[in-house]
């Protein structure tokens, strides 16, 4: 239980953690109101910032390195959040398709 290795990955699983829920939080934004989107980063970026502070609040109790733990956070912030980013360029696309093809024909965009 002492090997920083543990500590990084739990660390990396919060970071990871987080990034999922700044992900649904985009998700819901861009589905409800893409106009919102990017006033939803202050939010985003709050929870990303937490979760840092949380781990480096943290360390002080917890068997690991302090460095160790901020790492492992950080690439769980960064690196889930670029997958999801692509996912989720993916569904604005398709729902941008979606909309321009419903524009097109003159319908009714909400059914």
């Amino acid at each position: 239980m002492d090997s920083p290795i543990i500590g990084g990955l739990l660390a990396f699983l919060l970071g990871s953690a987080v990034s999922g829920v700044n992900y649904a939080i985009n998700l819901r934004t861009l589905k409800k109101k893409p106009s919102a989107l990017a006033s939803m980063a202050v939010v985003r970026q709050v929870l990303n910032v937490g979760c840092l502070v949380a781990v480096f609040a943290l360390s002080g109790v917890l068997p690991w390195g302090r460095m160790v733990l901020l790492l492992g956070a950080a690439i769980g912030l960064t690196i889930p959040s670029i997958l999801l980013s692509l996912r989720l360029a993916k569904i604005n696309d398709a729902i941008s398709a979606q909309s321009k093809k419903t524009s097109e024909k003159g319908g009714d965009p909400n059914g």
